[in-house]
């Protein structure tokens, strides 16, 4: 049995070899299966070794499987008749076979994570963006491709190269961008969304242009049958296919699990699907993306991401770029002429890319035809482009826009560095609508007069599965439709609750964010929006919830993982926040309707973070409703003294010296200024608690357990005193610090609310303290 495969225009014929080990009845598509085996192993083997390597340049997957693919073609290893152990020209056909397969799935799970509701969230500023990447690109890609092609073949074939020219040359994929940003720490900033909605809208106009262009090829009316087909396919899937899927998976599924039954036949539609657009006229990846799209994103969807993606990005999908590099010959570049023409074309390209965008990044999505639209010329150059420029976006964007410049943005960074007359802006995050009317009632006593308006940034963290990279999303009251993206009435209560917010209080202002992200990220959400609202304060709820009966109880273990991330990654100062029915207490009134003055202490043992608590405290004590108790706890005659010890710190062996003294100087000045600023305010009391030790911190807080609705305490994880020495050891929440934890706790008889302060705390902020360097205080302590 003969067979021919045509390689661009080169042609080759070969004798079918037919393995009868696996299969009896021959067939064209047999394979014997070690050839398979080796070529598998080779390919995943080079295209891992070479992302290692260039990892350390924050490269991307995909930049690493094409130089893979270069290197097993023509350009490199292929030139070597030794080569042919590991790839012989006659297994072209069954690489290119599981290669498309792979691309098919491949776009099968991009629809899968793709929500076209999203895109009526996305903004004037990333649509433009968008349009302008893809059209002018596309403008000088036509130009560039009628220089370098020869006259020579058909006009219908011509006219197909120079789409796929303009598709490879424009298209910005939001996947692979997701995944540059994200290894450069930009994913989740405000840039970082912008430019992954403009790539979002840029994949739609590159599947616009595939669907209506593909059919070129098509001679006569059979174009216009094609995409009106195509266009009738497509439309149908969306309008009656998507909602008839969601009902029968809703119907045959139990309690919404879903079986590996469900994951086969999906997988099997994926291939139908491909095989009706191929009928049809378009491309066979038309098909799978398409039907990804109409997947309902639940459980399911889930399901076939963990089943799946593993599978199809580290096996299938190696053998497509495979396929790229047969196709693609740099040896076919001949004579400086050509070199001259290919560094023109790259250049073009990547400054047309970088003008429209501003330096938004490149991605590489080529649909090759069978080799009927480009030449082996063509082809290698439009390849060599795009390789040079999806490898450029990650330096460009680290030099023009890296992390280091982003933190220059604001110095506003913790609670005491907020001055008396300036703006107090507070990121509070949401995980679910108990933690609301809590958090309004902590925010309602925060509030302070018109010299330092606050603005609250409600943050609503809401968990989505199997999503490539967040979504943001700003909810306008004017505009409501806008926020009913998922849940609609669990956004409209918080969103009501902040806007009574800012009614009740003239001089503060509110603003409803949700983000949408897998857990894992979260973190990262939260950090990038605090710093790109430039906030000095983080609020997090703490994730153990108040029962009925006075104790606590775990609400969601993730929310706990979220916390300590934020506490260690965090821009800016955290608080933890234990609700013990705060809401209730701040709205009580008296009969003459007037509200009820709440009781707060803050326990103030020394250090950083105690001096960031008693700022948070200094600004309530401004409140009308807020009666202020300051405690300090001053060790007695018998405490113990304190050593200088050696620690290990990541970049070396530092000695520290004590500086308790200097820490307590800063105490002693920052504790004056406040009770002078405060001598004439009768809401506000002062004591000062001698204590010895640890044990006798618990008494002193335990007898006056009582007195209090709301205690505010420093974290002081950076800081040993012996005044809490030994308490960190019977510690259950560490993130709480050893007395946050001591007031959480459920053995602690208390009933009252606590906030747990973090001050943000770097080489810079300490300096400006007093003028040198702190470091934080690790000691032994004698008995």
């Amino acid at each position: 049995m003969a067979a021919s495969a045509q390689l661009n225009k080169n042609g080759s014929c070969y004798v079918e070899y037919v393995a009868h080990e696996l299969w009896r009845e021959p067939g064209s598509y047999s394979l014997s299966v070690m050839p398979f085996l080796k070529q598998l192993g080779f390919t995943i083997f080079l295209s891992h070794a070479l992302f290692f390597v260039l990892r350390p340049l924050r490269q991307p997957r995909i930049v690493a499987e094409i130089l893979c693919g270069l290197l097993i073609g023509p350009t490199a290893f292929g030139r070597s008749p030794y080569f042919t152990f590991f790839f012989p020209e006659r297994s072209y056909v069954k690489i290119e076979t599981v290669g498309y397969l792979g691309l098919m799935y491949h776009l099968f799970l991009v629809g899968l994570r793709f929500d076209p509701s999203a895109l009526a969230l996305i903004g004037k500023k990333a649509t433009s963006i968008a349009l302008a990447a893809f059209f002018l690109p596309g403008i000088f890609g036509i130009s560039t491709f009628y220089m370098v092609a020869s006259p020579d073949g058909s006009q219908d074939a011509s006219k197909l190269g120079s789409v796929f020219w303009v598709i490879a040359l424009t298209i910005t994929g939001s996947p692979v961008l997701s995944e540059i940003l994200a290894s450069i720490k930009l994913l989740h900033s405000d840039i970082g969304r912008t430019a992954t909605a403009a790539a979002v809208v840029g994949d739609v106009c590159a599947w616009v242009l595939i669907i209506l262009v593909i059919p070129i090829s098509l001679e006569g009316k059979t174009f216009h049958y094609s995409v009106v087909t195509a266009i009738g396919f497509i439309s149908a899937c969306l309008l009656a296919a998507r909602p008839a899927l969601a009902w029968i998976i809703k119907k045959t599924s139990r309690d919404r699990d879903h079986s590996d039954h469900y994951v086969v036949i999906v997988l099997m539609g994926v291939s139908i699907f491909g095989l009706i657009t191929d009928v049809i006229g378009t491309h066979a990846v038309v098909g799978a993306f398409v039907l990804g799209l109409i997947m309902p994103s639940d459980d399911l969807g889930s399901r076939l991401v963990a089943k799946v993606e593993e599978y199809v990005a580290g096996i299938l999908l190696p053998f497509f770029f495979v396929v790229c590099g047969i196709r693609t010959n740099l040896w076919e570049i001949r004579g400086p002429a050509d070199w001259a023409l290919t560094v023109f074309v790259i250049c073009i390209g990547w400054l047309a890319k970088v003008l429209s965008t501003m330096g938004i990044s490149m991605f590489f999505n080529v649909q090759p035809r069978e080799g009927v639209a480009l030449n082996v010329q063509q082809y290698t150059i439009m390849v060599l482009a795009l390789l040079i420029m999806t490898s450029s976006v990650a330096p460009l964007i680290q030099v023009v826009y890296g992390p280091t410049k982003r933190l220059m943005h604001y110095k506003l960074r913790s609670v005491q560095s907020t001055g008396s007359d300036t703006e107090f802006r507070v990121l509070s995050c949401i995980y679910s609508t108990r933690h609301v009317p809590p958090v309004v009632g902590l925010l309602d006593l925060s509030t302070g007069d018109m010299r330092s308006p606050l603005t609250v940034f409600g943050l609503h963290l809401v968990e989505v599965t199997g999503c490539a990279s967040a979504m943001l999303i700003t909810h306008d009251p004017h505009k409501p439709g806008r926020a009913r993206l998922r849940d609609p009435a669990r956004t409209e209560h918080i969103l009501k609750s902040l806007e009574d917010f800012e009614y009740q209080n003239r001089t503060a202002s509110a603003q409803l964010l949700t983000i949408l992200s897998p857990y894992e990220s979260m973190c990262e959400d939260v950090c990038g929006l605090a710093e790109d609202k430039r906030v000095s304060l983080i609020i997090l709820p703490f994730h153990r919830r108040h029962t009925i009966a006075g104790a606590m109880e775990d609400a969601e273990p993730t929310f706990r993982l979220i916390n300590q991330s934020v506490l260690v990654d965090a821009p800016c100062s955290v608080a933890l926040f234990v609700d013990r029915g705060l809401a209730a207490a701040v709205m009580r009134r008296t009969d003459s309707n007037r509200l009820v003055a709440r009781r707060a202490a803050m326990l103030f043992v020394g250090g950083h973070d105690d001096r960031e608590a008693l700022a948070y405290a200094w600004r309530m004590a401004g409140h009308p409703s807020i009666n202020l108790t300051v405690v300090r706890f001053l060790p007695g005659s018998n405490v113990g003294g304190i050593e200088p010890m050696e620690v290990q710190e990541r970049h070396g062996i530092l000695t520290i010296i004590s500086d308790v003294e200097r820490q307590r100087r800063l105490d002693d000045v920052y504790v004056t200024e406040f009770r002078r600023n405060n001598s004439g305010n009768e809401s506000v009391t002062y004591r000062e608690v001698m204590v010895n030790n640890g044990s006798e911190t618990v008494a002193a807080i335990r007898e006056m357990a009582s007195e209090f609705e709301l205690y505010i305490v420093g974290r002081s994880e950076r800081s040993i005193s012996p005044l809490t020495f030994g308490l960190a050891e019977w510690s259950e929440y560490p993130e709480l610090g050893a007395i946050g934890d001591l007031l959480a706790s459920s053995t602690f008889n208390i009933q009252a609310s606590v906030l747990v302060v973090q001050q943000y705390h770097s080489e810079s902020t300490a300096a400006d303290e007093d003028g040198i360097g702190i470091l934080d205080s690790m000691a032994f302590f004698k008995k």
